[in-house]
């Protein structure tokens, strides 16, 4: 079976600890970690999994593009199966920039 297929059966199939629910937390994480996210790896799994946020403790500041950022990236990561058999264009890579920016202050 190839990687894509994978993929989109296991997103499906909301299978948890596979490629695709690996993958997604990941990529999120490091991705977003690169931008300056503070967010940690099992904050980015915690939110994946549970569309929540949980804090370890009262005195950690999150900032909220950081998690609606992380929110955009499990949105485009999908997106991103959905067309990858598609050639890469232009509205595509805008497209994927709006997903990542939605609802953030870069977005305003």
């Amino acid at each position: 079976m190839n990687l894509l297929l994978k993929y989109r059966e296991e997103k499906q199939m909301g299978l948890k600890g596979g490629l695709y629910h690996q993958t997604q937390i990941r990529l999120a994480y490091n991705s977003n970690r690169i931008e300056g996210s503070r967010l940690s790896e099992e904050q980015t799994r915690y939110i994946f999994e549970t569309n929540t946020l949980h804090l370890e403790n009262d005195d950690t500041a999150v900032n909220v593009d950081d998690i609606v950022e992380t929110i955009n990236h499990f949105v485009c990561f999908d997106y991103m199966l959905e067309v990858a058999e598609e050639p890469l264009t232009e509205t595509h890579i805008k497209e994927f920039h709006r997903l990542l920016k939605s609802g953030t202050s870069d977005a305003r």
